[in-house]
């Protein structure tokens, strides 16, 4: 060994070797990395991104499909960049992908159609972020509307759920501003003065003497309901006795021989002669005043009536 130690050559060895290898592991990853076929998205943040960086993951259901591959403003991206946002392109790997390559622009379109929306959320304390892919309400959260033609398929963003309690704070803060928080107080204490002359009120009622009183009408309308269940008892075993079943088919029956029989007598109403009828009347009446004056004369003249003629006048009853 000329005077080397061996232990040192094998350690020195050791470490070209390890190096060797580390090298060709990061050579052939980077070459698979470069090699393996990708997806590219992009999204537009119109809030904070905080925590965020390039090869931050994309996650969809808590599995980790692809990573943030640049993060811009939209002015330096676009022309005419109106509204001002964050512009995040992310890219999938072709193995994670929740699409097929195919049609990956039309895909995406159908996804983000039925509320496909990209999440920026925060990890905890650690201070970093990930861009989430979830499915929500797609009326709820519309797409942003801007005025460039996006390089890659565009996927809208919603916000996370703790900038929305964010959001709905300042939204509270900003509407507790506009109230008028004098006239409120003002209210408020008088509706509780008002509360406590009520309550005052209430005090000075005769609890005691109104409860004995619910107790006795209480007690009152037990009685009367137990009268009305008794009565309506002495109703039910009076009709029974009335038999009113057979009384209703004898009812029926008698109405009905009522009406045949009064269909007979119209019938026969309506055969009579009303004018040989009226005739015999007109006679009847003559015949009658002829008797009443032929009794007329009977009385003046009875022995008229009998020889035919009035008897001569007295003499002497002449002058």
């Amino acid at each position: 060994m000329d005077g080397r130690n061996p232990a040192q050559f094998k350690i020195g060895l050791f470490v070209i070797v390890g190096v060797a290898i580390l090298v060709s592991a990061v050579f052939l990853f980077g070459i698979r990395n470069a090699i393996e076929p990708t997806q590219k998205f992009e999204t537009y943040i119109t809030g904070k991104v905080e925590g965020l960086s390039i090869g931050s993951p994309v996650k969809m259901r808590g599995v980790t499909v692809g990573r943030v591959d640049e993060i811009a403003f939209s002015w330096k991206l676009y022309q005419d960049a109106d509204p001002h946002c964050v512009v995040l392109r992310c890219e999938f790997e072709q193995r994670f992908s929740p699409v097929a390559e195919k049609d990956f622009k039309s895909q995406v379109h159908v996804l983000t159609t039925n509320g496909l929306r990209a999440v920026v959320q925060a990890q905890g304390i650690t201070g970093t972020s990930i861009v989430s892919l979830e499915e929500l309400d797609p009326t709820k959260y519309p797409p942003l509307e801007v005025p460039w033609h996006p390089k890659y398929p565009y996927i809208p963003s919603a916000p996370s759920q703790f900038g929305q309690i964010l959001q709905s704070i300042d939204h509270l803060l900003a509407h507790l501003e506009t109230l008028d928080l004098s006239k409120t107080l003002d209210a408020v204490n008088h509706t509780l003065a008002t509360a406590d002359v009520t309550i005052e009120k209430f005090g000075q009622f005769d609890v005691a003497g109104i409860s004995r009183k619910v107790d006795t009408l209480s007690t009152d309308a037990t009685t009367a309901v137990r009268e009305v269940e008794g009565l309506v008892k002495e109703m039910r075993s009076t009709l029974d006795a009335m038999h009113l079943e057979a009384l209703g088919t004898d009812t029926d029956r008698v109405i009905n021989d009522l009406g045949s029989r009064l269909q007979t007598l119209i019938d026969k109403l309506n055969s009579i002669d009303v004018r040989s009828l009226n005739d015999t009347l007109a006679d009847t009446r003559e015949a009658a005043r002829n008797l009443n004056d032929a009794i007329e004369a009977l009385k003046a003249h009875p022995s008229g009536f009998i020889f035919g003629q009035a008897p001569p006048p007295v003499k002497g009853l002449e002058e």
